[in-house]
């Protein structure tokens, strides 16, 4: 009984050793889960700052345009006062057709440059988004392979626990068995069929 108790003792203090094994990898887990959750915070972070100084540069450019439209309606204004003192002058008013032509080609440039602005915010803001998506996925997995290496590791302890009462069981019924017995019997000694005392 001794030797069994010492074998039983030896396997329990494996299992325990097992299991804190298992316990400071997942510790471990969770501590390199957290840095790379912080390390992706960090980026997230980056990406929001660049995103504030693409916003301040387009509220910039809008500024600009602004003051830019507001030069050239002062400037529209005056010409129109000159149109209205040389009126019959074709070879001005074809001058000024080529500055108003100009302004339009700076106006229709400046506008697709805000489109392109616009369209790489929107770009980087799905891309921000999509890394969010990502790294929720990945930390849904990793929880997922967690708790499956628990219950397996649930399941092995109570595997081990079932045949150590087994055999324990076993013992003990044949300690009973010999003591009714001439002689001991040995587990091997034990006939396939035979009547053995299993209420142990």
């Amino acid at each position: 009984m001794s030797e069994i108790a010492s074998v039983s003792a030896a396997q329990r203090a494996r299992l325990v050793l097992d299991a804190q094994r298992v316990n400071d990898q997942q510790r471990a887990d969770v501590v390199q889960g957290r840095l790379d959750a912080f390390s992706e915070a960090q980026r997230r972070a980056q990406i929001i700052e660049q995103q504030v100084q693409l916003s301040e540069q387009r509220i910039r450019d809008k500024r600009n345009d602004v003051e830019f439209e507001n030069d050239q309606a002062r400037q529209l204004d005056e010409q129109q006062r000159v149109l209205d003192t040389i009126d019959n002058d074709t070879l001005f008013q074809r001058g000024q057709d080529e500055i108003l032509l100009e302004l339009n080609a700076s106006r229709d440039s400046r506008e697709a440059t805000e489109a392109r602005l616009l369209r790489d915010i929107e770009a980087a803001r799905n891309d921000a988004l999509e890394l969010d998506s990502r790294a929720q996925r990945a930390e849904d997995i990793r929880q997922s392979l967690n708790d499956r290496q628990a219950r397996i590791t649930e399941r092995r302890f109570a595997e081990r626990d079932e045949e150590i009462r087994q055999q324990l069981d076993l013992r003990i019924s044949l300690d009973r068995i010999n003591e009714s017995r001439d002689g001991p019997l040995r587990p091997q000694d034990a006939a396939s069929g035979g009547i053995v005392d299993v209420n142990a």
